[in-house]
């Protein structure tokens, strides 16, 4: 039998236990971090597992993993062992659920930009929605895999129902012998009495209304897991590049808005925060000197201002990708010396603000201690003025560094999660 076939068969008989365990992983209270740490990583590791046999039945002409998919399920397992003890369970939850779509469609090679760039929004929109529930019917469409033809058909059918019908029969003996040598030794009946009583305790135990309700919702997610997997692992990746040259082309026919206009706007933000930082320098300068201004307390002036430098930085990048999307490209197709300058300048303000913005995090965290969402706000931070920076290479070497920016916040983000870890068990 070819090797490939055996994987299909392996990958639509471990879908639905995939499913269903995801289903109890979701709703099922765990008594300590540490049963949750063990939950999450071991399906997060049986969802690779999974998705890697899946794979191998469909592309036996591809099967080693590239280093980039290694880099997403290493992403995938750290942000799930480490979600109990990290800054927000739920955020890494949420970042072990994009890892899990995004590295599916990486291993089979159906991004639509053809590598890790802009694009990444939509490969996910695409990996979520179009890839899982288009191929919902796949579970059933698949199990074409188990089929044979001719002969071989019926002998293998025969074959298989003999050998259960032995195993039945075998054990059903097997348990009336143990039944009948436990009335005459004793050691074999306090065996059955110690064992068997505490496992149909256990049974007696299990609500069966949950049960069936976990057995049930197991199935359309089976359907969308199954769906997400196979139909990422059938595609050749020519569709994708089709649908990620005509939104690149779409974005490229949305650039008309005049160089002026632009400068114009982007000239405004740049005035005004150096307006502001001009009035405002000494206040902001606290946190690197440690001078908490007289009458404030040093919790209350760390926290003033915090959030909505944050938020200036995030508006500013919004800014940023307004002008890249919407200006007028020059002959090269590159953005306008005014634009690139102003961007760099507005960028640079955005570092700025970033540096300050931890500066009063750090003075907080260095007298208050640890508490995961310090330690969060600290990534949040850390990400947008990594984020600024990048748009300053991406404008002025006219090549796009979305690609270095998203492992930064991937690694960044694992990292801090590790180090949560870390300074809660101290």
């Amino acid at each position: 039998m070819d090797n490939s076939i055996g994987f299909r068969r392996a990958g639509i008989l471990l879908a639905y236990p995939l499913a269903y365990a995801y289903v109890r992983l979701v709703l099922n209270y765990w008594a300590s971090e540490w049963a949750a740490v063990a939950a999450y990583t071991s399906f997060s590791l049986v969802f690779i597992i999974v998705s890697e046999i899946v794979r191998m039945g469909r592309r036996p002409f591809s099967r080693k993993m590239t280093g980039e998919t290694i880099f997403w399920y290493v992403i995938m397992l750290i942000a799930s062992f480490t979600a109990p003890f990290g800054p927000s369970c739920t955020l890494s939850m949420f970042a072990v659920h994009l890892c899990a779509v995004y590295s599916v469609l990486v291993s089979n090679d159906v991004l639509l930009g053809g590598k890790t760039g802009g694009l990444i929004p939509a490969d996910l929109i695409h990996g979520f929605y179009v890839k899982s529930f288009a191929g919902f019917p796949n579970f059933i469409t698949d199990w074409a895999a188990f089929k044979r033809e001719g002969d071989k058909k019926a002998r293998s059918k025969i074959v298989a129902a003999l050998v259960v019908s032995f195993v039945v029969f075998m054990g059903v003996f097997f348990c009336i012998a143990l039944s009948l040598l436990s009335k005459i030794d004793k050691d074999i009946a306090d065996f059955f009495d110690t064992y068997l009583c505490n496992f149909f305790e256990c049974l007696c135990r299990i609500r069966f209304e949950d049960l069936v309700f976990r057995l049930f919702i197991a199935i359309p997610v089976c359907f969308y897991l199954y769906g997400l997997v196979s139909r990422s692992a059938k595609s050749d990746g020519v569709r994708e590049k089709r649908v990620g040259d005509t939104l690149v082309n779409f974005s490229q026919k949305g650039r008309k808005v005049p160089v002026v206009v632009t400068s114009i706007s982007a000239g405004f933000f740049v005035l005004t925060y150096i307006l502001f930082f001009a009035k405002r320098t000494a206040y902001f300068l606290g946190g690197f000197t440690g001078e908490v201004p007289d009458g404030q307390l040093v919790a209350y002036f760390a926290r003033n201002g915090f959030f909505e430098l944050v938020g200036i930085m995030a508006v500013n990048m919004c800014v940023y990708l307004t002008i890249y999307l919407f200006e007028k490209r020059n002959s090269n197709g590159r953005v306008s010396l005014p634009g690139r300058i102003l961007v760099t300048l507005l960028m640079s303000e955005s570092i700025i603000f970033a540096a300050i913005a931890m500066s009063k995090l750090w003075l907080y965290f260095s007298i208050y201690g640890y508490t995961p969402k310090r330690m969060l706000a600290m990534w949040g931070t850390l990400a947008l003025g990594f984020s600024a920076l990048m748009s300053i290479l991406t404008v002025n070497r006219g090549k796009s560094h979305f690609r270095p920016g998203v492992y930064f916040t991937a690694v960044s983000y694992v990292a801090v999660c590790i180090l949560s870890w870390v300074l809660s068990t101290l």
